[in-house]
């Protein structure tokens, strides 16, 4: 047996009380003769055995209210065997103990995490459990795969069990509890007894809960399944995570400048004061200098790498140790290309070369050494081409109209990763334009425009955003900012950026031209995984002197377009719990895949999946509850090497969020079940929690002892 408030049994003490009571009481009588007494005794002789017996009963009934009373106070647990066993009345009962192993549990408080708590006490629970009961043993990362399904521990299974609880660790997986809950009413629902018990070992903490896991909790209500959560969290007192690792520039080649965003987080009182990062690129460590950070801030900085060749590279930024090891690191897939495909759709090709809307922004992306690979079409061979194609970037440049059906493929392809930048000009129907490209708010426009008109801005204001594709520019703009006066335009196109909060929160003003209205010059917005660049000004001269300067106008262009160009093509970041996916040739499919986990040398098998009607097939491996990378290999028939893709696998940046769900509200989302929660203070010791919570039988029990008290007292002081 063991408590929850143990420092409630100072109280014992009490339980002598009656008995003391008593032994004064019977200092209190003093002998007197009285010769009439002498009769009164021979009558009382014959009653003594009988009243001492009554006197002592009482005396044992009083003792044992306070015993109870104190009992009840302290919390006791009594282990599945033995008492609490005859507690249930010996009905055979189907049990889940069920441990939280998100990242969130990796808090340490006092040199030991959640988890370290979670599985010790589980770990107890299992070793109390009879041998009537069936157990199942899981934890929320893998649920549908548990340690022990529906069994009955004989012999040595229960230690046994408990020892290999004992062995598990944390996973990188965020918690969805209404995906959990559901799992389990799936589970209970085909369980072996009809009597059913959940115990869920969790640090409480708000991350995950969310209103359709009162949906399912009802479904564990219908089941009268019995719910005990038992809290092994603490308050948090500070961390400081790693929330974001991302490529920002779009396609990332060889020999040139790939920028990778890294966002950090402070919490409580943790802050990030003249620390250093360690930096892995394909298993190469180094070190690299942390910003001043300071409590309850999030900021970026930027990591600047060049690749020698083509292929994948591995990144790994990991964060000093904090009091959370969890969220300190995270890992990214480079795929270096050798060139950039970009397609520019040129809506007025003019006579000569200096005539077309193209000229200097072809011109733009010849120079220099990043190799862009770019192909020119007018805007009719573009619509009479069947396909979009295979394109990292596409640029619309003075296009007058977009049929509906092509502005649907367009949508598609920025959705899915590909980047597209649009400039406007006096051939632009903008009821066209807002129609099938903005779509209210659903296409790849940033607003709505209107017919270009004359402004009399003389220059351009750039915005400071650390992933802006003209962040260039902006540093311009801060050395010399005499060069933006070039940028002066004669006309401009009116953009109306929506109302919408949500539609507006995916678009940013990167540029502003500086007349009195501040009218957007240069807008990006985010469509699904690709970006979108739209300039109010034309490609060519006709409306600015900009596209004439071989300083600002080919940095601007160049950079932009290496940056937003197929930026969600950057394959192979997931976060942990998606498995890996890799397409193979259907034609000549491989025999054989292995998958590689973080930090093993050991090849584990991979899935092969053929999909005949669809002529597709696959190497899939879903288990990656674990950070790090993962390299995929497989065989092709014919080749002498195997082919091999890597996957940078990293924890989801919500579970840094540690904000404790209070009991109120978690007693709220699990409405209608049969609900316990546990504290598990700071006290208690290693498997404190080994057994069922009986307060509830005490409490019965004393009130019933109360009765009993007041009516044998009664009897007792009866006259005689």
């Amino acid at each position: 047996m063991s408590f929850i408030a143990p420092i409630m049994l100072a109280g014992l003490v009490f339980a002598s009380a009656p008995l003391i009571i008593h032994l004064l009481n019977r200092r209190k009588f003093r002998t007197i003769e009285w010769a009439p007494m002498h009769y009164l005794k021979l009558t009382l002789r014959t009653n003594r055995r009988r009243l001492r017996l009554e006197q002592w009963i009482l005396l044992a009934i009083r003792t044992i209210v306070i015993l109870l009373l104190i009992f009840a106070i302290a919390r006791p647990l009594i282990a599945g065997s033995g008492a609490a066993g005859w507690l249930s009345l010996g009905e055979r009962t189907s049990r889940v103990i069920l441990i939280d192993d998100s990242v969130s549990m990796t808090l340490e408080v006092d040199g030991v995490t959640a988890f370290d708590r979670a599985v010790e006490q589980a770990a107890a629970l299992i070793e109390g459990t009879g041998g009537q009961d069936s157990l199942t043993v899981a934890t929320t990362s893998s649920l549908d795969d548990p340690l022990q399904r529906d069994t009955v521990l004989t012999g040595d299974a229960g230690p046994q069990l408990a020892e290999r609880v004992r062995k598990l660790g944390p996973t990188a997986t965020a918690n969805n509890w209404a995906a959990t809950l559901s799992q389990l009413a799936e589970q209970l629902g085909a369980s072996s007894y009809r009597s059913r018990e959940v115990r869920i070992f969790t640090d409480q903490r708000r991350e995950g809960w969310s209103p359709q896991a009162s949906a399912e909790a009802a479904r564990l209500a219908e089941m009268g399944v019995k719910v005990t959560v038992i809290n092994v969290g603490r308050p948090p007192q500070g961390n400081a995570s790693l929330i974001e690792l991302e490529q920002v520039t779009g396609v990332a080649l060889a020999n040139t400048q790939v920028r990778i965003n890294a966002t950090l987080r402070t919490d409580g009182d943790a802050a990030l004061s003249s620390r250093q990062a360690t930096l892995s690129v394909d298993g190469e460590p180094s070190t690299v200098a942390l910003p001043e950070v300071a409590p309850g801030q999030d900021v970026n900085f930027e990591l600047k790498l060049t690749f020698s060749e083509p292929g994948q590279h591995t990144v790994e930024l990991s964060l000093p140790d904090d009091r959370m090891l969890g969220d300190n690191t995270r890992s990214l897939v480079v795929n270096v290309e050798e060139g950039v495909r970009i397609l520019l759709v040129n809506g007025q090709p003019g006579i000569e070369a200096r005539e077309s809307e193209m000229y200097y922004l072809a011109t733009s992306l010849a120079a220099g050494d990043t190799p862009y690979l770019f192909r020119t079409l007018t805007d009719e061979e573009w619509f009479d081409s069947p396909i979009i194609g295979n394109y990292d970037l596409i640029v619309l440049a003075n296009v007058a109209e977009v049929p509906a059906g092509r502005a649907r493929q367009l949508t598609e392809a920025v959705e899915a990763g590909m980047g597209l930048m649009v400039f406007t000009g006096g051939q632009v129907d903008p009821d066209n334009y807002n129609t099938v490209l903005y779509n209210n708010g659903r296409g790849v426009l940033p607003g709505m425009i209107d017919v270009g008109v004359e402004t009399q801005a003389t220059g351009m204001v750039i915005e400071s955003y650390t992933d802006s594709p003209i962040q260039e520019l902006f540093r311009v703009q801060e050395k010399t900012p005499s060069l933006l006066r070039e940028m002066a335009p004669t006309r401009f196109t009116p953009v109306e950026l929506p109302g919408d909060p949500e539609l507006m929160s995916r678009v940013r003003v990167l540029a502003a031209w500086n007349d009195q209205q501040r009218s957007p010059a240069i807008l990006e917005k985010r469509v699904g995984d690709g970006r979108v660049l739209m300039f109010t000004t034309t490609a060519d001269t006709e409306w600015s002197r900009w596209p004439a300067d071989v300083g600002t106008y080919f940095l601007t262009v160049r950079e932009a377009a290496l940056v937003i160009a197929g930026v969600g093509r950057s394959t192979g970041n997931l976060t942990a719990g998606e498995p890996l996916v890799e397409g193979v040739s259907f034609s000549s499919p491989p025999t054989r895949a292995t998958v590689v986990r973080p930090g093993s040398d050991t090849a584990t098998p991979a899935i092969i999946d053929r999909d005949e009607a669809n002529s597709r097939v696959q190497v899939r491996y879903p288990d990656t509850t674990q950070p790090g990378i993962y390299t995929m290999s497989w065989d092709v028939p014919g080749a002498e090497q195997l082919a091999e893709r890597s996957y940078a696998i990293s924890f989801d940046p919500a579970e840094s969020n540690l904000d404790p769900l209070t009991n109120d509200e978690l007693t709220q989302l699990l409405k209608g079940v049969d609900l316990t929660l546990i504290e598990l203070g700071a006290d208690d010791g290693e498997g404190g929690l080994g057994g069922k919570e009986i307060w509830r039988t005490l409490a019965f029990g004393l009130l019933a002892l109360l009765v009993i008290e007041s009516a044998f007292a009664a009897w007792v002081g009866r006259e005689h």
